[in-house]
């Protein structure tokens, strides 16, 4: 170990003398010209974890009108007042100025979700890659579409130009299943 290190000194010395000839010099430092223009603080960068959202302006029934959910299935009934749980997406639909729906089966009790909202470039984006880790990728609906089957509810997950649409429901086994769903709220948005 010994001649070893003794090589090593003398190397490693030789590195430290010749950067040391590199060694910057002093710049003589220079203060910007005197402005008689204010001062403006810079805009504070948007949280990137926020999605930047454009309302929706449509409801429930212009979505999925009266008519396409009776041809649909007759027994489903639009709920008026429903207020979708916490941490959904039609929740997180809501709280980005966005529309969410809920019908119920008269016969069965199992309901229809849909929730839709309008994001910017990187809010979608985030979506889609959330969807991708999460979901099969299908090509039945709108420019981009998921679907998935948990615990009995299907969910397709679609994105179409600047929209997010989530539609649910116990009836949906298979993504042709919400395709008359999907397709009828997708032609209801400008």
């Amino acid at each position: 170990m010994a001649p070893r290190s003794l090589i090593l000194l003398p190397a490693t010395a030789a590195i430290l003398v010749g950067l040391a000839g590199c060694a910057p010099t002093a710049v003589a430092e220079s203060s910007p010209p005197p402005s008689d223009a204010p001062t403006t603080p810079s805009a504070e960068p948007s949280d990137p974890a926020t999605p930047t959202s454009v309302p929706i302006d449509a409801d429930c029934e212009a979505l999925v009108s009266p008519d396409a959910m009776y041809a649909y299935n007759p027994n489903f009934g639009w709920v008026e007042d429903w207020q979708p749980e916490s941490g959904t997406p039609a929740a997180d639909a809501v709280d980005l100025d966005g529309v969410a729906c809920q019908w119920l089966n008269q016969t069965s009790g199992d309901t229809i979700d849909l929730s839709v909202a309008s994001l910017d470039g990187d809010g979608l984006e985030a979506l889609k890659n959330a969807a991708v880790e999460e979901s099969t990728m299908v090509p039945t609906y709108g420019d981009e579409a998921y679907f998935e089957v948990v615990d009995g509810i299907g969910t397709a997950i679609v994105f179409d130009r600047s929209y997010w649409l989530v539609v649910s429901s116990g009836y949906f086994f298979e993504p042709g299943d919400a395709t008359e769903i999907v397709e009828s709220a997708l032609s209801a948005l400008p």
